[in-house]
């Protein structure tokens, strides 16, 4: 409910600036018991970090195209959405490079680090010992990861090709590419999501459980584990140890209702042919529509309508409906 509330605060702000979409792009920093501060223009989200404190600071994005940013502060940013739905009010954040979480060493854990609702057109770059960062309803070219970063989670994101992790936990996304570990202590684990992995993973040597999962590549490595996932090609699961309980061989045109392949696009859902025959381990369906987050592009900030601003003197009178959208 905090959220919610700092997000109506944050969103009435950037509405009454003339940024829920349009040309205006701003981003507000809010930190608790001050006045939100509201910065204009490309370098918006790179001013609101650099205005935040080390710990504590909520940044609310308008639509429009960011610079690329270093996010050394433990902010959290919510953006418009990872893509434009009109029909919704959902309008893009767009941030034109790469993001990269570069924490200095005397920021005390944990961390918390939060992402949710942008369009990176670049990678998500980890290269400081981060504990705790969570990507939503967004989407990365790759999530690279060269230091230890602990208490990590991808969900209901949309990451177009690898993701490089050492502690991970990845639910109801669509992952372009490899899965592969940063070291031999790392641990990553993958449930309701699909797999589109187009790449021979034997060259990687991954390690990595997965659960629930829609796989599309016909090759698995012996020392990835794999439980009640669903595949159209052949038993490819029969040698490696642990997997278990996995549906294999139904063919391509028989797993999603819209396509016979894999592919994102913005306009598919990924809804099953077959919901109530291909079941996972929590008795949900398989793939990003099962378990605890069923795949939704809705940020959680909320849309604000029938808004009204009124001048008297010093004095900036506001008043306003706020919808909290289905998510």
């Amino acid at each position: 409910m905090k959220k919610i509330l700092l997000s109506i605060v944050a969103l009435c702000c950037t509405v009454v600036a003339g940024a829920q979409q349009t040309d205006q792009i701003s981003a507000v920093l809010q930190v608790e018991g001050q006045t939100p501060q509201v910065f204009y223009g490309a370098s918006a989200l790179k001013s609101a970090i650099e205005a935040a404190p080390d710990k504590g600071g909520v940044i609310t994005l308008s639509s429009g195209q960011f610079s690329p940013v270093t996010i050394n502060k433990c902010v959290r940013i919510y953006g418009s959405g990872l893509q434009t739905i009109d029909s919704l009010d959902v309008y893009q954040s767009y941030i034109s490079g790469d993001c990269t979480v570069n924490l200095p060493e005397e920021i005390a854990s944990p961390h918390d680090i939060g992402i949710e609702g942008v369009y990176i057109n670049g990678n998500l770059k980890v290269t400081s010992a981060v504990d705790g960062l969570t990507l939503i309803k967004s989407s990365v070219k790759n999530y690279d990861t060269s230091a230890p970063a602990t208490r990590c989670g991808i969900r209901q994101s949309y990451i177009r090709e690898d993701v490089k992790a050492h502690q991970m936990f990845i639910q109801n996304s669509w992952l372009g590419e490899r899965i592969y570990p940063l070291n031999d202590g790392s641990s990553i684990v993958i449930d309701h999501s699909i797999l589109r992995g187009g790449n021979d993973f034997r060259y990687y040597d991954d390690r990595f459980t997965c659960r629930n999962s829609i796989l599309w590549n016909s090759y698995r490595a012996s020392n990835q584990t794999y439980n009640f996932c669903l595949s159209p090609y052949n038993n490819e699961f029969t040698n490696n140890a642990g997997c278990s309980d996995n549906i294999y061989n139904v063919g391509e045109s028989n797993v999603f209702k819209d396509a016979s392949n894999a592919d994102y696009s913005t306009a598919r859902t990924f809804e099953l042919k077959s919901p109530d025959t291909y079941i996972g381990s929590d008795g949900t369906q398989v793939g990003v529509h099962g378990g605890d987050f069923p795949w939704n592009k809705i940020p959680s900030t909320p849309v604000v309508k029938n808004l009204k601003a009124t001048v008297s003197g010093t004095n900036l009178g506001v008043t306003y409906q706020a919808e909290v959208r289905n998510q």
